[in-house]
């Protein structure tokens, strides 16, 4: 075949399709102009009084005039914005108003706007969508029948923002190889701000700058002034194990990246992050982000992105920060306790309080479970039942309520076993997917093959970590579920140049 395409018989399917040319849209000059007097009128009335608040404005203004030229950028502003916690820093920082943290994900509407009523294209649905909705729905039976409906509704107007909001959104708005590239950037971008500020910051010893709220520890007292030698980091989060979870999930997308990418600046940028973000977590102390990175470098190797001799490399490196940093070196010995607790024996040196204290929630959250099992107890309910069952556990009991620090078990404990399912079917169904799309391009998309490992990966590490910690801050679990099923969506629908013809992403819907 010469490759000409006019001589194709019309019956056939064309072995190249034009992606579709977006119109242009333009606004009215009119409305611009008042917009731009509106808006630079509150600006200035804002300044004399909250000069934070002004300039903020005024930065949301260039970013709402950028995002209109070019929709997408209002897209890597979110992700910026919510993986960095710069919304939340900023209202805890400099007392901007608490709607700022709230409307980030609505930013979203602009793009979202622009792919449905200026391009025309239609509604995306990944096939975990009935089981996100069916969770949702599990949710509000939940709430109408739990003993604090309040607390109830506050967990499910959060799931309803930061969970299913945010998910529809964000597989709406990225639908392309570009744009998902360009996603994967930002969110390498705040790996590397978060992760050299913390890694200055250690090296610094500066542990009473928390650096405009980006770089938090526990080394500091309520009045900034510097308790302990050996800080644990907590970034713009402020807890650590949290901080260690989000940051290693950037790993796998910066190693996968750099191994994507031609230019050799990329590949040493997107192996720099590797090794920023790396660091960052370490520096968190977490035995559960220890854990994840193990099972991160075990599936590479099974899946021979890791040669023998790089294990080896790894494994030396592994031992070096064992012996360089003793104080993590007793955190990981004392992951030993987790057996002895489970064998109930309590005799163990290995056996710390934290363990102890751990072993006695995880029973709780199962116990409460067996009494409540098909929709457990309400959204976020646990807490208020931990010391009722504690106390008749006899491990650890502390006199406060508790979460579960498990994911799957408070999820049982706050939601039964049909939300059980639910959530684990939206885990189980997105893996799938992005399996799928791996097998699809392997030896010949490597970029797209690379992209659906990584996010596997990351998912995977998510869940590994969960193992020690419930669902809080959901809005970076659902963020990457939601970037992982799109580029699932994305690599199925991608065109096969070796078919001849666009391949429809099977189990994907339009509405």
């Amino acid at each position: 075949m010469s490759g000409r395409t006019d001589s194709i018989d019309p019956g056939m399917t064309r072995l190249r399709t034009e992606p579709p040319v977006a119109p242009r849209f333009k606004w009215p000059p009119v409305i611009v102009t008042l917009l731009a007097l509106v808006s630079c009128g509150a600006i200035g009335a804002t300044a004399a009084d909250r000069p934070i608040v002004a300039i903020a404005g005024l930065v949301g203004l260039l970013l709402a005039v950028a995002s209109v030229i070019r929709p997408e950028i209002a897209t890597l502003v979110v992700v910026f914005l919510l993986y960095s916690n710069a919304a939340v820093v900023s209202v805890q920082q400099f007392g901007l108003p608490l709607i700022v943290g709230a409307i980030v994900p609505m930013i979203l509407v602009v793009p979202l706007g622009y792919e449905l009523l200026i391009r025309r294209q239609t509604v995306i649905l990944t096939p975990a969508v009935p089981w996100i909705v069916g969770f949702f729905v599990v949710q509000i039976l939940g709430t109408l029948f739990a003993r604090d409906m309040d607390a109830t509704f506050t967990e499910l107007t959060t799931f309803a923002l930061e969970g299913i909001g945010l998910y529809l959104l964000v597989i709406n708005v990225v639908r392309t190889p570009a744009t998902m590239r360009n996603v994967v950037w930002t969110l390498l971008a705040v790996g590397a701000f978060l992760g050299g500020l913390s890694i200055f910051q250690a090296l610094t010893g500066t542990y009473s700058n928390d650096y405009f709220g980006f770089a938090q520890s526990d080394a500091t007292n309520d009045l900034g002034i510097v308790v302990r030698g050996v800080a644990r980091l907590a970034g713009p989060i402020g807890e650590k194990n949290r901080y260690a979870q989000i940051m290693l999930m950037l790993v796998p997308l910066a190693l996968f990246q750099a191994w994507s990418e031609r230019r050799r600046i990329l590949r040493l940028a997107a192996y720099a992050v590797a090794i920023l973000t790396s660091g960052a977590v370490i520096l968190t102390f977490s035995r559960g982000a220890a854990v994840g990175f193990v099972m991160v470098i075990a599936i590479m190797t099974l899946l021979r992105y890791i040669k023998p001799i790089q294990l080896f490399a790894v494994g030396l490196l592994a031992v070096s920060l064992v012996i360089a940093v003793p104080s993590y070196a007793d955190r990981l010995t004392s992951l030993g306790g987790i057996v002895d607790a489970a064998s109930g024996n309590q005799s163990g040196s290995t056996v710390d309080n934290s363990i102890l204290s751990r072993a006695t929630e995880n029973l709780a959250a199962l116990n409460v479970f067996a009494d409540h099992p098909l929709i457990g107890v309400g959204p976020g309910q646990f807490s208020s039942y931990y010391r009722q069952y504690a106390n008749a556990i006899g491990l650890l009991s502390k006199a406060q309520d508790r979460e579960a620090h498990n994911l799957y078990l408070a999820t049982a404990a706050d939601t039964g076993i049909l939300g059980l399912i639910c959530f684990l079917a939206v885990l189980a169904i997105t893996l799938w997917e992005l399996a799928r799309a791996r097998r699809r391009w392997i030896g010949r998309r490597p970029d797209l093959a690379n992209m659906a490992t990584a996010f596997s990966l990351s998912v995977v590490t998510y869940m590994t970590t969960g193992i020690f910690l419930h669902l809080s801050y959901e809005r970076y679990f659902w963020l990457i579920m939601a970037l992982a099923g799109a580029t699932a969506l994305i690599a199925l629908r991608e065109p096969d140049p070796a078919a001849g013809a666009p391949l429809a992403a099977e189990g994907a819907s339009t509405g």
